[in-house]
């Protein structure tokens, strides 16, 4: 009885964690809770056994997961996949066990250790590590899996995001477990760890200050309109489909052309037919149009025969001239696992076999399009990987363009979800980003963080923003991850020095 009164204040602070950090996310987007989420749990794990500590970890994991990504994975996977609500539910929930459960159950595993360390200061700085290690980890483990990293809570208040430009999406999750360690150091260090947090969130809210009053969002632009068609997604496979589609976001951009915009960006798989062997598409662009008038840049499947034998089909972003020509197209270079592409291919002992409903060629150019202005392409789950970002402005984009079709997710939270991670993106690169999605979130992020211009869901139509163009490099798109390297550096420090001590003192 007395471990079992112990064992259940804890499981408390677990689920209270969890619940926290689910809590941050849309739905609900109680982005405040970033700053506190991860407490319960370093309260719940103080003084418990290795074992109990993974548990409570996994608990809060669990609990956060179901809440913030399991209702829209089962949404997805009912829609595209057409599987019934028990295998969609079971295959949304392994995915949050592997990529979120499993995670926080090593993170409290570490905390446990690090709870050993003589000073507070270092117990606050150490844990903040091991968390932004951890989500690295989580970023590149299997098919890696950034959703809903602790720093994306905050993609609507800029202030908080500047540091992105330094350290990444890492740096700005690092700050908030830093005040959440701070927070749950207070009954026992008073004083360091109030002095560490007001420190932490000092310097924090002082560089957003001041990257905000530098970045303002306006000088040199580039006119672009960004099309939603709403389309149904069943039209993509049915041939009859593809004429209707290209007729919506035909009629939602011929509303646009008066405003003169430089390029028009259609969503990824706008057309789903291949264009080189359709040429009346060619020529319908051209009518639609006119002599002299804008670029168009639209998502949609291209075949290669790159060696006898082998067919490749790449989900691609053609940019056309307004002859209906195709000037360059750019191939997606990180697939969806189980949609694009199959990563298992087949388990044999169990007789399985995986197949994705598209079979796709990943691309391996980070294509910069040299008109209308040098800009970059991320086809909708590619805007999750701050690399391939990085990648388009390294190689000299001043625009960053954001295709995607997130109907799948019908209403869910997936679709806020997604705009929230492309956020960052702006942020650590300094660069506009202009996403322009089927359904939605079509919206305009300046290179701040600020969302610019940002329209409704789940209606067809087409508005001309002004992207603010930006060149030379941040000190993230020069570095990458270094930041994050650093922290797995100071973690596994932590975690050395903490061994065969007893419990933490101030």
């Amino acid at each position: 009885m007395p471990g079992r009164q112990a064992t259940a204040p804890g499981v408390l602070l677990a689920i209270l964690a969890g619940v926290l950090h689910g809590l941050c996310f849309a739905p609900a987007g109680l982005w405040l809770l970033a700053f506190v989420a991860p407490a319960p749990l370093l309260l719940a794990v103080r003084g418990v056994t290795a074992g109990r500590a993974a548990v409570l970890g996994w608990i809060a994991g669990t609990v956060a997961s179901t809440i913030a990504v399991t209702p829209w994975m089962t949404t997805a996977l009912l829609d595209y996949f057409r599987q019934g609500p028990a295998i969609a539910i079971a295959f949304a929930t392994l995915v949050g066990q592997v990529f979120h459960a499993l995670p926080t159950a090593l993170f409290a595993l570490g905390v446990r250790r690090l709870e050993r360390l003589p000073s507070a200061v270092a117990r606050i700085v150490c844990i903040a590590s091991l968390w932004a290690a951890l989500e690295l980890l989580r970023s590149r483990l299997l098919v890696g899996a950034p959703w809903d990293l602790l720093g994306h809570a905050l993609y609507a208040h800029p202030l908080w995001l500047q540091t992105a430009d330094l350290a990444g999406v890492y740096g700005v999750s690092f700050a908030c477990v830093a005040i959440a360690a701070a927070l749950a150091e207070l009954p026992r260090a008073p004083r360091p760890a109030l002095a560490t947090g007001v420190v932490v969130a000092g310097l924090w809210a002082g560089y957003g200050a001041v990257r905000l009053a530098q970045e303002r969002d306006d000088g040199e632009t580039v006119r672009i309109a960004l099309v939603q068609g709403s389309v149904p997604n069943a039209w993509r496979a049915d041939p009859r489909g593809a004429d209707e589609a290209f007729r919506a976001f035909a009629d939602a951009t011929a509303r646009v052309l008066p405003e003169r915009p430089a390029l028009i960006v259609w969503s990824e798989n706008a057309i789903s037919f291949l264009l080189e062997p359709n040429a009346r598409f060619g020529g319908a662009i051209a009518s639609l149009l006119g002599p002299g008038g804008p670029l168009l840049l639209v998502g949609g499947p291209r075949f290669a025969q790159r060696q006898p034998g082998r067919a490749d089909f790449f989900n691609s972003a053609y940019l056309l001239g307004a002859d209906g020509a195709v000037l360059r197209t750019y191939d997606k270079r990180r697939l969806v696992p189980f949609s694009e592409y199959a990563p298992f291919p087949r388990i044999p002992f169990l007789g399985w076999r995986f197949d994705a409903p598209g079979d796709y060629t990943p691309g391996h150019e980070a294509t910069v399009f040299a008109k209308p202005v040098p800009f970059g392409v991320l086809i909708c789950f590619e805007a999750i990987y701050p690399d391939l970002a990085r990648d388009l402005a390294t190689n000299g984009a001043e625009v960053l363009l954001n295709l995607s079709n997130d109907a799948w997710f019908g209403t869910s939270a997936g679709l806020e979800q997604h705009f929230a991670i492309a956020v960052l993106r702006a942020v650590e690169q300094r660069r506009a980003l202009g996403r322009a999605t089927n359904t939605g979130v079509t919206a305009l992020v300046g290179p701040s963080g600020r969302i610019l211009a940002r329209f409704p869901p789940g209606e067809r139509g087409a508005w001309t923003v002004e992207a603010p163009r930006r060149r030379g490099l941040t000190v993230y798109g020069r570095l990458g991850d270094v930041f994050a390297w650093l922290a797995v550096l100071a973690a596994a420090a932590g975690l050395v020095a903490s061994a065969g001590r007893g419990p933490a003192g101030r």
